[in-house]
């Protein structure tokens, strides 16, 4: 079992816990322990193995238990003993938008509701306006979730996302009336899928913003329209929310609204231990009666860190990884840049799968501002990407050394690497025709077909590949598909073992889609000692530019450039494949 699977299952345990009205820090715990191991660096599994659970911070005895008998046995009694109170059915009804454990509990006690359907008929009745808090606004909105439930409406990926949070704030800061503004939630810290999305902008004439920004084509339906807010809904039911404040608690708000919500957890409490409270709208001191007093900080995130003695922290490390420990030693990272990029050494041309000629593809990474490229077609395996044989690799071989040559007499110069995407076929040997090695600049180890759930097999036969000497990198190493396929079975700590003693690089595929390695896997692949590489895995010249979603990926992972082959110079890079060879 995975960490993500250990905390999806205390997250469930702690809504049953609140249906049950259960003690509001017991299941503040449980909800704390679940965002912890999902983030943690090491596989849970081997945590509790060591009998080390307790060592994780927020992990107490009782839960550790909880967690060493799911391991054991996919359930715990605490769950069971919760399931044994409700129907199966109640479950559903929490993945229902803004219908969380209390009013599954209030319509579950109060009119035995235990299903999506008889939700919703009880809603088209208006049988839930008589209830606390509900009324006839509240059933409309009921009824529009469930139809956006129905719909199987799930996160969306970053890169759907990003862009139109970025249009939109460019759309604000053009607004007479708005003097800074900036999109926050998961879409800042660069999660790879997101939920809703949250905007922010800072004017001295709320009303007036508020009023225009209700009114724009993007919004398809508009749920809320204040005098310091509007909610509404773009094109496919994504839920979008714009607050706006005054300027002097711009900066306060932008570090409350990006979260996470364990991060501001950590900056909250210690702040209450120098004695200031910081809340949305700035960092206050506190009186003798426990009152808010001055405001300290709060028209920039700067100002609201400093003011707690801490140094600005990157938006994409605020997930309570450690960050907060890493500012106070003065060891955060300096986090990879887009502008670190020199090269990507994963895409495709005609030649296999790819939409684009060599030239083409050279052409457009020219344009980027790139001094050196690897074309990677595929290998002959993998048949229904038209990959290459020996034949077929040799004259793209020669076709390769044409170009450089032409390259070489041209401004800005530009130097193209011959490389591969060579099956790793299931037995663990890698799809390498007799005499391409020798033409080859390097080599991509990649897993395509022959998905198995076997752990130990898939294991096997990634490490036997990283273990054979023909390849340099490792492409998408689990094998996810971001909201459609999980990751293969698959141990990734011994991967990542195997690839740092062969010193084989593992790849951050920029693929919006896939963005594998995760987070959390790419900074246990740097502490292990591995090399990674950041690369786009393009089949046309437009996709090039996904490699800031690669980046952002590497950041979230605390990634700095040295680790990462293709922040390298062309010589560097040459010379760390000579040496492999």
């Amino acid at each position: 079992m995975t960490n993500e699977d250990v905390a999806a299952e205390l997250d469930l345990i702690a809504d049953l816990m609140e249906i049950a009205n259960a003690n509001v820090f017991r299941v503040r715990s449980f909800r704390r322990a679940a965002e912890t191991i999902s983030g943690l660096g090491d596989d849970i599994t081997d945590i509790a193995a060591q009998g080390t659970l307790t060592d994780i911070p927020g992990i107490g005895k009782g839960i550790a238990q909880v967690i060493e008998q799911y391991l054991a046995t996919g359930t715990s009694d605490d769950k069971e003993a919760l399931l044994a109170d409700y129907p199966a059915g109640l479950l559903d009804l929490l993945r229902i938008s803004g219908f969380g454990p209390k009013k599954v509990a209030l319509v579950f006690k109060e009119l035995g509701i235990t299903t999506v359907d008889a939700l919703e008929e009880a809603a088209a009745a208006g049988r839930l306006q008589d209830l606390p808090g509900m009324g006839e606004k509240t059933e409309e909105n009921l009824l529009k979730s469930i139809a956006l439930y129905r719909e199987g409406q799930q996160r969306a990926l970053l890169a759907e996302v990003l862009p139109v949070a970025e249009d939109l704030i460019e759309r604000l800061r053009a607004h007479p009336q708005v003097g800074e503004a900036m999109y926050a939630g998961s879409s800042r810290r660069c999660r790879e899928t997101v939920g809703d999305l949250d905007l922010l902008a800072a004017s001295e004439e709320p009303a007036t913003v508020c009023d225009w920004f209700a009114g724009i084509d993007i919004l398809e339906d508009v749920t809320l329209s204040g005098d310091t807010k509007v909610s509404g809904r773009l094109p496919g039911g994504r839920q979008v929310d714009l607050r706006v404040v005054a300027a002097e608690s711009f900066g306060a708000a932008l570090v409350y609204f990006t979260g996470s919500k364990q991060h501001n957890i950590q900056i909250r409490e210690r702040a209450q231990r120098m004695g200031l409270t910081i809340n949305e709208y700035g960092v206050f001191t506190v009186t003798e009666d426990d009152q808010k007093g001055e405001m300290v900080a709060g028209a920039t995130e700067e100002d609201v860190y400093a003011a707690i003695e801490l140094p600005w922290i990157p938006p994409e490390l605020r997930e309570d990884r450690g960050e907060i420990d890493a500012a106070l030693d003065g060891k955060l990272p300096t986090l990879i840049m887009l502008e670190d990029i020199r090269c990507d050494l994963q895409m495709h041309t005609q030649a296999s799968d790819g939409k684009a000629t060599l030239e083409q593809m050279a052409e457009a990474c020219r344009e980027l501002g790139y001094s050196h490229i690897g074309i990677t077609d595929h290998s002959e395996a993998l048949r229904v990407a038209n990959g290459l044989d020996a034949d077929r690799i040799k004259a793209q071989h020669e076709q390769i050394v044409a170009l450089n040559e032409e390259l070489g007499t041209q401004e800005p110069k530009l130097t193209i690497l011959h490389g591969l995407e060579a099956d790793i076929l299931g037995d663990g040997s890698v799809d390498l025709p007799d005499g391409a090695f020798e033409l080859l600049d390097y080599v991509i180890g990649a897993v395509h077909q022959g998905f198995s759930e076997d752990v130990r097999r898939m294991t096997d036969r990634v490490v036997k590949a990283i273990s054979s000497g023909t390849v340099d990198m490792i492409a998408h190493p689990t094998g996810r598909i971001l909201l459609q396929r999980r990751p293969y079975g698959l141990d990734i700590h011994e991967v990542i073992a195997a690839a740092a003693e062969h010193d084989v690089a593992l790849e951050i595929n920029a693929s919006p889609q896939r963005l594998d390695l995760d987070d959390v896997d790419s900074r246990s692949a740097v502490k292990a000692g591995c090399k990674l590489s950041i690369n786009t895995d393009s089949h046309s010249t437009g996709m090039l530019t996904n490699m800031r979603y690669g980046v952002m990926q590497a950041r979230r992972g605390w990634v700095e450039a040295e680790s990462v082959i293709n922040a390298w110079d062309l010589k560097h890079l040459r010379a760390w494949l000579a040496k492999r060879r």
